[in-house]
């Protein structure tokens, strides 16, 4: 085989193996969403004291293959716009709401930070590290915002942020007031913990444990897949990379049926996902997770379980 030859074979495959190889901000488009229904149902040992009826949770909008905007409803309703670059890849986010806008930027075909606005100034940074395969690090770096109107409404978008949720909320409870109003004063301020870093083990095409960081300590998240397509895979949107509470679900190729992690009072919280298919796509989603706490009625110890049901419609 002469030089020429083999360097001309070389890079042929060096080529296909670059074309084949997966790029970040890349939004799923085989089986596109349209709208997300859910319902919540609140139990205190095994009582039904509070549900929500069935309700539009997200509303997808398309142009052809490319998702242009998500409609979130719920008590803090807002939009998301999303922009393309090259390739297809996420460029920039918009919610108007808020006024709050995400930049990205890339090292060829990965993530490498996110850049957070609100009014033009900035309160967050987020840097993607990578091994040359998987991304293994995620750092969250929080900057003081000059007003308080300014960090209220970062909070509110923050309510399952990496700082209230894992330092200790309980959801539907006054812990997570006070937790969003905790967030509110350290983005103010600019003390506290304002660097989060999550350190990220895979096994395949999933992540499997994420290691939480900061000034408060070290915690440790543990999740299981099913085989099936998770339709919000690269989806890297406002809501989704700052709420990592549930796993950062954009990442994984399959869907969460489990996480283990501290959470309220609970060093080994469990939440569990069930869930019905269309194919290789869900169709329905069921969360379920229970702990010991204090009725609010009665102040007596009881069982209290949170199940929520998200059912999922795509285009046609």
């Amino acid at each position: 085989m002469t030089r020429s030859y083999r360097y001309l074979t070389l890079t042929v495959i060096v080529l296909l193996v670059a074309s084949c190889a997966k790029r970040e901000g890349v939004i799923d488009k085989k089986n596109r969403i349209e709208e997300v229904y859910a319902e919540e149902r609140h139990y205190q040992d095994n009582n039904l004291f509070h549900s929500i009826e069935s309700y539009v949770e997200e509303d997808w909008h398309w142009d052809g293959k490319e998702m242009y905007r998500i409609d979130y409803r719920g008590e803090h309703p807002y939009s998301e716009n999303f922009f393309y670059g090259s390739h297809r890849c996420l460029e920039r986010t918009t919610v108007p709401a808020y006024n709050i806008r995400s930049e990205f930027f890339y090292d060829g075909r990965m993530l490498e930070h996110i850049d957070y606005y609100r009014d033009d100034e900035k309160y967050l940074t987020v840097t993607l590290l990578h091994d040359g395969k998987n991304l293994t690090e995620i750092d969250c770096q929080y900057y003081s915002l000059s007003t308080e109107s300014d960090s209220e409404a970062v909070a509110i978008l923050h309510k399952r942020n990496p700082i209230a949720a894992l330092l200790g909320a309980e959801v539907h409870s006054k812990l997570e007031a006070e937790n969003t109003k905790r967030l509110a004063a350290q983005c103010k301020s600019g003390k506290g913990p304002m660097l989060t870093r999550y350190e990220l083990a895979w096994d395949g095409d999933n992540v499997s444990a994420i290691r939480c960081i900061d000034a408060d300590g070290t915690r440790n998240i543990l999740l299981s897949y099913d085989d099936k397509r998770n339709p919000y895979r690269q989806l890297f949107g406002y809501r989704e990379i700052t709420d990592p509470l549930f796993g950062f679900e954009m990442l994984s190729e399959n869907n969460i049926t489990s996480i283990r992690m501290p959470y309220g009072r609970n060093a080994n919280q469990l939440f569990t996902y069930r869930y019905e298919y269309d194919g290789d796509y869900p169709s329905k989603r069921t969360l379920t997770y229970s702990y010991q706490t204090i009725s609010v009625f009665s102040f007596d110890s009881v069982m209290y379980k949170y199940e929520k049901e998200e059912r999922y419609v795509y285009e046609d």
